[in-house]
């Protein structure tokens, strides 16, 4: 792909993760002469149609071309839970504003450090600051969404940037056809048929760290599951409710800090496992799950409300009757159990650009919503990970470098595939993590938030990973 050496000057390097906390973030929209902090949206923003709207600022505004105006949350994150302190909705940190500290000297003007844009007003003081995530800091310009040379996917649709707009904005080229196999392919700027991204070799291990069985602690057992800070989201068996549980960690080894990573097998946090408690909280009735005796749905969790996929992707607010459909399932994407197509199995949101992720198990394939059209388009393939078919899909934001990435899983948790989207060359697989635990230890439904770890729900089992190199992607790195 050309890329011009304007493109090469101003991207944004995300390389491995920066070993620091990351500060609060404050995502600003900062249009060709000026730049402004945006405020802090609530849950209520972050994510749905009728009263949030997530995928809405995966693209720019089509009238204006404007960036993203908001951004998944400004607070710090609780290390354990991963929650912001204040309440926000949004699930993680994403990459903060940096102290510039240098408008004392600088002339009048937009400087760029990283991805942060600050302006000075020549006087010596700073006129506003902020990161431009998921947008592009240009120095004397401020953030924009995109770059002259720069391909873009969304859904089906393949999108370029129109750097001759005021501001930058993308427009589309050429729409895919997913019923041929084709998908966007960003490298190329073009639509392709899609082969697996990615090889079975591992990079990286993680750890089982909790099992609860059926009975055990009063788990009810299910088989979709989802996190919000420390309550766990589990679809009953009949599908017809979503019991509520929450999880604690105790300092089981009296060294007097709690340390959910520390396992005997992890050479980064050695020690013995730290107890892990589970209670059950109440049950939130009338939710409509896809059934079809295995459950074939997901849960995306926030703060006060949850999203549930089946045919559809149903938002359920809670202490609120009935439910609203964000978006239904194409009728091309291929049959879940029970023979039926149009099902959404996995489910997974980029809180970050504000887009859903969705697969079934009928095909090893990650699928895109684009919300300015309403439609959905294959995202990538991955290779066959030893599970007999596709059982897991997530979307975690790396809260150290503000980077999201896709997690995909077998029927089986073995092996966790990690995929990002890179600038350049579209879709690649980042890592393949093998699980180092319960070999062959089933996967009905994933889930991420407590503890910063992935909860997973099997047959008979509600069980915890996470830790060991994946935790390099998932967790606040320490400071210093």
């Amino acid at each position: 792909m050309f890329e011009s050496s304007q493109v090469r000057a101003a991207r944004w390097k995300r390389g491995d993760p920066v070993k620091l906390y990351s500060l609060p973030v404050s995502l600003s929209v900062i249009s060709a002469l000026a730049c402004s902090s945006s405020n802090v949206p609530d849950a209520a923003s972050e994510a749905g149609p009728t009263s949030i709207d997530p995928g809405s600022t995966s693209n720019p505004d089509p009238d204006t071309g404007d960036a993203p105006t908001s951004a998944p949350g400004t607070t710090e994150p609780d290390p354990d839970t991963g929650t912001p302190a204040d309440g926000s909705g949004a699930k993680f940190d994403v990459g903060g504003v940096t102290e510039v500290g240098k408008c004392e000297t600088a002339a009048a003007g937009i400087y760029c450090e990283e991805n942060v844009a600050t302006e000075c007003d020549g006087n010596g003081h700073v006129v506003s600051s902020g990161s431009c995530l998921p947008g592009i800091c240009v120095t004397d310009v401020g953030c924009v969404v995109c770059l002259e040379g720069q391909y873009h996917c969304s859904g089906p649709r393949v999108m370029t940037c129109d750097a001759n707009a005021a501001p930058p904005r993308w427009t589309e080229v050429d729409v895919c056809d997913p019923v041929a196999g084709e998908g966007c392919d960003q490298a190329t700027g073009a639509c392709e048929v899609l082969q697996p991204i990615g090889t079975n070799v591992v990079t990286g291990n993680y750890y089982q760290y909790a099992n609860f069985p059926v009975g055990f602690s009063g788990y009810q057992g299910g088989f979709d599951v989802d996190s919000y800070g420390d309550l766990i989201y589990v679809t009953d068996f009949g599908g017809t409710h979503v019991d509520v549980y929450r999880v604690d960690i105790l300092d089981s080894d009296q060294d007097g800090e709690a340390e959910p990573n520390q396992h005997p097998d992890n050479p980064d946090d050695n020690g013995p496992i730290e107890e892990r408690t589970l209670e059950y909280v109440e049950t939130i009735n009338n939710v409509l799950v896809y059934d079809t005796g295995l459950i074939a749905s997901e849960i995306y969790a926030l703060e006060d409300r949850m999203f549930v996929s089946g045919t559809s992707i149903t938002e359920y607010e809670f202490g609120v009757d009935g439910g609203s459909i964000v978006t239904s399932a194409p009728a091309w994407t291929f049959a879940g159990f029970g023979g039926n197509q149009g099902v959404f199995s996995q489910l997974g949101y980029d809180d970050l650009n504000q887009v859903w992720y969705a697969s079934n198990e009928a095909g090893r394939r990650v699928l895109q919503h684009d919300a300015e059209t309403d439609t959905w388009g294959i995202a990538f393939l991955f290779p066959d990970l030893a599970g007999d078919h596709m059982d897991g899909l997530e979307v975690v934001t790396d809260p150290n470098t503000g980077e999201p990435y896709v997690y995909v899983s077998d029927m089986t948790s073995d092996f966790i595939g990690q995929y990002r989207l890179d600038d350049e060359e579209g879709w690649v697989q980042a890592n393949l993590f093998q699980y180092a635990g319960t070999v062959g230890e089933s996967v009905e439904g994933m889930g991420f938030g407590a503890l910063n770890h992935f909860w997973v729900t099997g047959y008979a089992a509600l069980y915890e990973i996470g830790g060991g190199d994946l935790s390099t992607y998932t967790e606040p790195a320490p400071t210093g």
